[in-house]
């Protein structure tokens, strides 16, 4: 019994370890290994670096570092003394691989720092002449749009042309120190690195059609400009601007400034395919945060004009962090500004976008449509009836807030007129359309809610299509939904009304015992614990129903948890083998195996002695 107490205490140990970082240098790790630093020391934490910090994807498309640098300056104080010294590099201005020279642009707005020797050098000065044209070009655009420019304490704005492709990225944008602008009292400063030549595969493969090399690079030039100096222009208005809008923000403008560079539709398929996900998730070609999330702004623009996106900043500017140096939660800022000047709300516009997505009837840029991904179904229905027992094709749905799902119902002549009765929670708001050929109609919901296909046999099976809409057009997670086409229903219970957590873009938020056992919803950990719910548990019945169940019993006990340190150790020792398992599953399972491959051992030693030394009791 001793031993085994032993064993015990020393996995207890064990485990312990990998929370200690809970405490100290919450961040630390994360930014490190984001930025490729060592480790600030070697005491025996590499193991928990390697099983906990999640690896970097080597294949994402090309995109935007600002979101990694804006949160490095905003969580600095967080920080440990090691950590900073380490990291200071990344928010000073970059060291270029050979001698410097720089350039003026014509208007004398910008400053180009470039080299003509190692890794970053330029192809030639007439491309250096050529960035200064395009950013003088920029801001030429955005001044006439009626964006102020972003502040400069009166000297050129700093660019700089390093080799960037290594990383994978356009361009980025670093915050620097606070400047005076009227009005404005979080404005700060800011430089922009972008790429040397955009030359590398990885940037001219994002881009299609019969372009030369050049002209590739000339595109890609003219949006990364358009999308960084609409940062520096973020930066001007307020330091603490939720990340994901900024780059939904920045990357609309790049096709609203050079409309025949298409790159953006790239990132729509990332965001439709998933599109239970909510609207604010943190910033991330590869789901759609954040960049895939530009069209909201075009359908805003058609529907108010497109000084409402301006609005939306303006209004940002006049407000100040709620606290600890988070950042502004977007999401209520868009809100107020659509209730007080346009006469709207983000609920009726979120869903008219989402009803748009599925009709593809867009106002504007009307040669690119076809180049917009189309609706993807999350479901698709072929037998009859449909209702909550037809599994493994669910009827039924938990939403994220601000999220959506289309269901398809494909005809059949089984079925003359098909009917959908749904039941649903005060947060969902829902849509039927029916397409026949090209023409798509929506279809009005009886009164008492449900939606009725006369003709649903006649239509034809290999062309036409029935889509329910399905959205959760609130700020609240876990509203749910529960369709049939027989008539029957299934309950769904009104979620806890429990607000996104603050700021960063953080998936929406609602990770509430986890970010309070970690003190941040910043944590590497939580992001961890949110991404598999966004992507794992949100996509399938068992994780919705799951994930309802935990929105509502869940914030009382963060709440508990909070007030009290020595619980929040033990919940994060707790989190902390499910965290090694969703990080690194394999890993995980080998653990698990060993685990299980010593207890056997044990067993079997133990039944071994019993036979060799019976109990002289028996």
């Amino acid at each position: 019994m001793k031993i085994v107490s032993l064993r015990v205490a020393a996995t207890l140990v064990f485990l312990f370890s990998f929370c200690l970082p809970a405490f100290a240098a919450q961040l630390d790790d994360h930014y490190l290994t984001a930025f490729g630093e060592q480790p600030v020391s070697q005491t025996g934490t590499d193991l928990q670096k390697a099983i906990l910090l999640p690896a970097t994807g080597t294949a994402d498309p090309p995109h935007c570092g600002t979101p990694l640098k804006h949160g490095l300056q905003r969580d600095w104080n967080q920080l440990e003394p090691a950590a900073m010294k380490v990291l200071a590099k990344q928010l000073a201005a970059p060291v270029l691989s050979g001698a410097e020279s720089t350039l003026l642009s014509p208007s004398g707005r910008f400053l180009i720092h470039y080299t003509t020797s190692g890794a970053d050098a330029v192809p030639s000065l007439a491309w250096v002449q050529t960035v200064a044209q395009t950013f003088d070009d920029v801001t030429v655009s955005y001044a006439a749009r009626g964006w102020n420019l972003a502040p400069t304490g009166g000297a050129p704005y700093n660019v700089y042309l390093l080799e960037l492709s290594a990383q994978r990225i356009y361009g980025q944008t670093t915050s620097g120190q606070s400047l005076a602008s009227p009005g404005f009292a979080n404005a700060v400063g800011s430089f922009i690195e972008i790429d040397n030549d955009f030359l590398e595969p990885v940037y001219q493969n994002a881009l299609s059609g019969p372009l030369t090399a050049a002209q590739k690079a000339l595109q890609s030039l003219q949006i990364t400009a358009a999308h960084e100096y609409h940062h520096a222009i973020q930066y001007g208005y307020n330091f603490f601007f939720d990340i994901w809008y900024a780059e939904a923000t920045a990357t609309w403008h790049e096709d609203e400034l050079y409309d025949p560079v298409n790159q953006l539709y790239n990132y729509l398929p990332a965001w439709f395919n998933n599109s239970t996900q909510a609207l604010d998730i943190a910033a991330n070609v590869t789901t759609g945060g954040g960049y895939g999330r530009w069209i909201t702004n075009r359908y805003l623009a058609e529907q108010h004009g497109t000084i409402v996106i301006r609005n939306i900043w303006e209004k940002l500017a006049t407000l100040n962090s709620p606290g600890n140096n988070a950042d502004i939660s977007m999401i209520p800022v868009i809100d107020s500004v659509l209730i007080t000047t346009f006469s709207s709300s983000l609920k009726n516009d979120y869903l008219g976008f989402v009803k748009r997505i599925y009709t593809r009837d867009w106002a504007s840029h009307t040669s690119d449509i076809s180049l917009i991904h189309p609706y993807t179904p999350l479901t698709t229905f072929s037998l009859y009836p449909v209702n909550a027992t037809t599994a493994p094709l669910t009827s039924a749905i938990t939403l994220a807030h601000d999220a959506f799902a289309f269901y398809k119902f494909t005809p059949t002549p089984a079925v003359a007129n098909l009917t959908i009765t749904i039941n649903k929670t005060s947060g969902i708001q829902t849509a039927l359309f029916r397409k026949s050929g090209a023409i798509i109609s929506e279809i009005t919901a009886a009164a008492d809610g449900t939606f009725t296909v006369s003709g649903f046999g006649l239509m034809n099976p290999a062309a036409d299509e029935v889509v329910l809409l399905v959205a959760n057009t609130t700020t609240v997670n876990g509203h749910m939904a529960s369709f049939s086409s027989d008539g029957s229903t299934s309950s769904v219970t009104e979620p806890v009304i429990a607000a996104p957590a603050a700021g960063g873009g953080g998936g929406g938020g609602g990770c509430f015992i986890a970010t309070a056992a970690y003190g941040s919803y910043l944590h590497p950990h939580v992001r961890i614990l949110r991404d598999f719910r966004d992507r794992h548990l949100l996509t399938n019945s068992p994780g919705r129903a799951f994930v309802a169940l935990y929105y509502r019993l869940s914030p009382p006990a963060a709440a508990f948890i909070t007030r009290h340190l020595p619980l929040r150790l033990l919940v994060r020792l707790l989190l902390t083998p499910v965290v090694v398992g969703i990080a690194h599953p394999a890993a995980a399972g080998v653990l698990l195996l060993a685990v299980a491959g010593t207890m056997a051992c044990r067993v079997r030693r133990k039944r071994i002695t019993a036979d060799i030394h019976p109990d002289p009791a028996l």
